[in-house]
């Protein structure tokens, strides 16, 4: 995790605007059909904050957190109004909060933490709800652009696991899955493959 942080932190800048760009119009309706408006909710990895800034449009009460202290101030310049919403935190073991959550939600995130970790922070997330709150998150279910050790050529680590592991990692946390969706890239890149799956506590 320490390397796929240090990439976002020296490179902070110029992929605020990518991500600013991508399409990912289907994901953010999937975002809207979960969560009960006016919910209060936690975005695991908020990167440039287009996501919270979409669901705070919304009529959303949102708290962001990333790994990468530079993506945040990054994403306060051009969401100003996501100021004092956005905080560094490291997964799984900084995910800590003196309040629960209607709903949280993590996209492209996971991914880069290892199997061992992915599991405690889903663990963290479920006693981070509301009884009957829900989880969503997104993560790359196929890749073509990673060794195999997991990296690409930035230096970014990324776990793929089948659909059937993401599934049971989940209900081992004792969450109950209640819709999948696999998606194609928002950037538009070929071999990577999206899988999009909601939980409920």
């Amino acid at each position: 995790m320490k390397n796929t942080i240090n990439y976002y932190e020296k490179n902070a800048n110029s992929l605020i605007s990518r991500y600013e760009s991508a399409d990912i119009s289907d994901l953010q309706d999937f975002l809207i059909n979960t969560f009960t408006k006016k919910s209060q909710l936690l975005e695991i990895g908020c990167g440039s904050g287009r996501d919270a800034m979409f669901m705070t449009k919304h009529n959303y009460n949102i708290i962001g957190i990333d790994g990468s202290s530079n993506m945040i101030e990054e994403a306060k310049n051009i969401h100003p109004e996501l100021l004092g919403k956005l905080f560094q935190k490291i997964l799984p073991n900084d995910l800590q909060f003196d309040r629960e959550f209607d709903g949280i939600y993590s996209i492209a995130t996971l991914m880069h933490l290892t199997k061992t970790d992915i599991k405690k922070t889903i663990l963290k997330i479920y006693n981070l709800l509301n009884q009957n709150g829900k989880f969503l998150m997104s993560i790359s279910l196929f890749r073509d652009d990673i060794d195999k050790n997991g990296f690409d050529e930035k230096g970014r680590f990324f776990l793929v696991l089948n659909f059937e592991e993401w599934i049971k990692i989940c209900e081992d946390s004792g969450f109950k899955i209640i819709e999948t969706k696999r998606n194609k890239d928002g950037l538009n890149r070929n071999g990577i493959e999206w899988l999009t799956l909601v939980a409920q506590k």
